[in-house]
C-alpha cells in the first residue's frame, strides 16, 4: 500500500486503518484523530493507524488554534497535524471511516463506489444517544470547541471497541 507518496512494507504497515472525515481537515477530524489515538490501549496504537482527511480541505493548513486548545485539554497533542484533501487512496485504504456528517458519508460512499470499508457517522457510537452528527464549530469560541471534543470523546469507547474486535 502507498500512504503519501512513500511504500511501506508489509512488516511495518499496521493491520488496521481507521480514517475521520470532516470538511475541512482542521477542527473536528483533527481532534477525533488525535483523542482517538491517546484512547486507544499501548498495545493496540501499534497495530492501528489513524489519519484524517477533509471533503474540501486546503491541503497543508493547521488545525485552528482551538481545536489543537480543546484537543490538548483531553491529552492529545494536535499541534503538528496538517490537512489532507480527502482521496480515492484513503478511503479505499481504511478498514474503518468515522464521518462528522451525513454530508460526508454521501461524499465518501458516492466518490468510492466501490469502497467495502464501513463510513459510519461518529456520533452513531455515543452511547447516550445523541444526534449522531458532530456539528462544526469552526469560527466559533473555545467553548464550544472544548463541547465538540468531550461530545466526539463520548463516543470514543464505542469506536475503540468496534477497532479492537476487528483488529484482531
Amino acid at each position: 500500500m502507498c500512504i503519501g507518496g512513500e511504500k511501506r512494507s508489509l512488516e511495518s504497515e499496521p493491520m488496521y486503518s481507521v480514517l475521520v472525515v470532516c470538511t475541512g481537515n482542521i477542527c473536528r477530524s483533527p481532534m477525533a484523530e488525535g483523542l482517538l489515538r491517546e484512547a486507544l490501549a499501548a498495545d493496540l496504537r501499534s497495530q492501528v493507524q489513524i489519519r484524517s482527511a477533509g471533503t474540501y480541505a486546503l491541503h497543508g493548513n493547521a488545525a485552528t488554534p482551538e481545536a489543537v486548545a480543546a484537543a490538548g485539554h483531553f491529552g492529545a497533542d494536535i499541534t503538528s497535524h496538517r490537512a489532507r484533501l480527502l482521496t480515492k487512496e484513503m478511503a479505499l485504504s481504511a478498514d474503518l471511516i468515522l464521518a462528522m456528517e451525513r454530508h460526508h458519508v454521501k461524499t465518501v460512499r458516492g466518490a468510492f463506489l466501490f469502497k467495502r470499508a464501513p463510513v459510519r457517522l461518529l456520533g452513531s457510537y455515543d452511547p447516550l444517544g445523541g444526534p449522531e452528527e458532530i456539528d462544526d464549530p469552526y469560527g466559533q469560541p473555545l467553548e464550544t470547541y472544548l463541547e465538540t471534543a468531550k461530545r466526539i470523546r463520548t463516543c470514543l469507547p464505542g469506536v475503540v471497541r468496534e477497532i479492537a474486535r476487528r483488529a484482531v
